[in-house]
C-alpha cells in the first residue's frame, strides 16, 4: 500500500510550483495563509516554509513574511559556481567557445538516475579555450522537458547558465559536485592539443531547481588552471552566504 503524502510536502509543492510557474514573484503566503488555505495547523504551514528555507528557495524574515530568495553565487571552500565567462574576464584571457554537438541522446542509464528521467536528454559537448588554449571541455546533459529550448540558442555566446535562469525560470538553487584529479584519455588528449595521461582536473557537478535536477555536466579543466579565488567562508552557526 502507498504511503500517504504528509500534508507539509502537499504544500510545500505547491509553493515550489508558483515560484517556479512566476505565481509568487517576491513573497509567499505567510503560515497563517497557509493554513487556512489548506486547512491545516500553523505548525504544519510552518514545516513546508521551513522545509523550503532549508532547500535554499526562501529566506524567512521573522514580523516582515517569507521571501523568495533570488538567484545568487555559490561558495563552498574550492568551489565557486560562477560564468566560465566571468572567469575569463578576471584573468583577461579572451574566451572562445566550440560547440561539439548539440542534440537529443538517450540517456546511459547512471545519468538517467542522477537526472530522475527515463526520457530522452539534451546532450552539449563544448570546448573552452583561453587565448585560444584548450582549456575546459565539458559533457553537458539536460532534462528535455525542461530546456528543449536550448537547442536554438546561439550557445557559442551565450551563458547556459543565463538561458536556465532568465530565460527558462530555473535558477540554480541546489548543486552537487565533486572533484578529482585524473591524467587524459587518448580520446580526449586531442581535444587538448596533449599527450594522454596529460593531468587535468575531473569535475562533476548535478545542478537542481528546487526539488528538480535539471542539468549533470561533466567538465575536464587542463591541469594548468590555478584556482583561485576571494569568498566569505562559512562557519559552523552562521550562513554568511545569504544576501
Amino acid at each position: 500500500m502507498a504511503e500517504k503524502t504528509p500534508k507539509y510536502q502537499h504544500i510545500k509543492n505547491f509553493l515550489v510550483e508558483g515560484i517556479r510557474s512566476g505565481g509568487f514573484t517576491d513573497q509567499v503566503p505567510s503560515e497563517n495563509q497557509l493554513a487556512v488555505q489548506f486547512g491545516v495547523s500553523r505548525m504544519t504551514a510552518r514545516r513546508a516554509l521551513d522545509e523550503l528555507e532549508r532547500d535554499g528557495s526562501v529566506d524567512r524574515m521573522p514580523g516582515k513574511g517569507t521571501f523568495i530568495r533570488k538567484y545568487r553565487h555559490y561558495t563552498r571552500g574550492f568551489f565557486r559556481v560562477r560564468p566560465f565567462r566571468k572567469w575569463a574576464e578576471d584573468i583577461r584571457a579572451v574566451l572562445k567557445t566550440k560547440v561539439l554537438e548539440a542534440r537529443l541522446v538517450d540517456p546511459p542509464r547512471d545519468v538517467a538516475a542522477k537526472l530522475e528521467t527515463e526520457e530522452p536528454v539534451i546532450i552539449l559537448k563544448i570546448l573552452n579555450y583561453f587565448d585560444d588554449v584548450p582549456v575546459r571541455y565539458s559533457v553537458r546533459r539536460l532534462r528535455a522537458d525542461l530546456c528543449a529550448g536550448i537547442l536554438d540558442e546561439n550557445l557559442e555566446e551565450a551563458s547556459i547558465h543565463d538561458i536556465l535562469i532568465n530565460k527558462f525560470n530555473l535558477p540554480m538553487t541546489r548543486i552537487t559536485q565533486s572533484l578529482t584529479a585524473i591524467g587524459l584519455s587518448e580520446d580526449l588528449a586531442p581535444l587538448f592539443e596533449a599527450l594522454p595521461g596529460h593531468p587535468v582536473f575531473y569535475f562533476q557537478r548535478l545542478a537542481y531547481s528546487y526539488e528538480t535536477p535539471v542539468t549533470y555536466v561533466e567538465y575536464f579543466m587542463r591541469g594548468e588552471m590555478a584556482f583561485e579565488d576571494t569568498f566569505v567562508p562559512l562557519m559552523e552557526g552562521a550562513d554568511f552566504d545569504r544576501k
